[in-house]
């Protein structure tokens, strides 16, 4: 298991900032208006209403660019992480079939960067319903658990 690896990256403040530069130019709302109320992970619909609780008018188009501001963000938290996964040479700490907390692992995932695909305990190997964990959060499952 590596050690010593420096943090996953998180959202930034820049990364926000940016995105929201690029939607509040296809908007009539401003970029700091939407850095306001902008939380990650939050679709246009959520953040048209944030921006209504602040008196901030939004059409229904609005909401369709708005939808581009979670988009934005994920992109670049996304290279953010495969420059880190790169930098760091990052090595899952578990093989395939590890028995972690929340199941077994069974893949690695291709789309995200260093998750673990894990079928979970009450799940028949056969269905094919994962639960995508970070490398980092994976934990060995304890002994009560495996036997």
């Amino acid at each position: 298991m590596q050690t010593n690896i420096p943090p996953r990256p998180t959202v930034t403040d820049k990364m926000i900032e940016q995105a929201a530069e690029t939607v509040a130019a296809k908007v009539d709302i401003s970029s700091e208006d939407i850095i306001d109320v902008y939380r990650h992970r939050m679709d246009g619909f959520e953040l048209a209403m944030e921006l209504n609780k602040n008196y901030v008018d939004v059409d229904r188009n609005d909401m369709d660019a708005l939808d581009d501001m979670e988009r934005l963000v994920s992109e670049e938290l996304t290279k953010a992480e495969k420059e880190w996964f790169t930098a760091n040479n990052i090595q899952p700490p578990y093989p395939i079939g590890t028995r972690v907390k929340e199941g077994v692992i069974e893949h690695i995932d291709t789309h995200l960067v260093a998750h673990y695909l894990v079928r979970k305990w009450d799940t028949p190997p056969e269905v094919k319903s994962w639960r995508v964990i970070k490398f980092e959060d994976a934990v060995p499952a304890p002994e009560e658990i495996i036997a």
